[in-house]
């Protein structure tokens, strides 16, 4: 009787753990899948956080050389200053998004420059004719 009992529970035993197997399989894998996604939107999430706390230092370094820098120069010191900066940390990051992240931090400094900017330039395209 035990063993016609073992006989008729090895197959549904052994079914039960090659199915348990490959749920794990899927599972683990699912898992991974998901942990890599989310690995990577922190690490990108938290080297943007780098990128502009380097960016807001070097318009505060630009901002600096203000008495010798002007304009363009200016800006051009910052993007070297962070360019230079983000490969000591090991980031290569593109002049354009340099760019956009000093003027970023730039705006967020001078938010009263940047009211008188635009208040500037609706003045200039409400007194400037239509063409046509």
């Amino acid at each position: 009787m035990a063993q016609q009992l073992t006989d008729l529970l090895t197959p549904v035993i052994l079914a039960l753990v090659t199915a348990l197997a490959g749920v794990l399989t899927v599972l683990i894998h699912a898992a991974k899948t998901s942990l890599i996604a989310w690995l990577q939107a922190r690490t990108n999430a938290a080297q943007q956080e780098i990128i502009m706390r380097v960016a807001s230092e070097a318009m505060a370094f630009a901002e600096a050389q203000g008495l010798i820098l002007k304009g363009k120069e200016k800006m051009d010191a910052a993007i070297v200053y962070a360019a230079n900066e983000l490969q000591t940390r090991g980031m290569n990051v593109t002049p354009d998004k340099l760019l956009a992240a000093i003027q970023k931090a730039w705006m967020e400094y001078n938010p009263a420059q940047n009211k008188a900017d635009h208040a500037a330039e609706r003045k200039e395209s409400d007194t400037t004719p239509a063409a046509g």
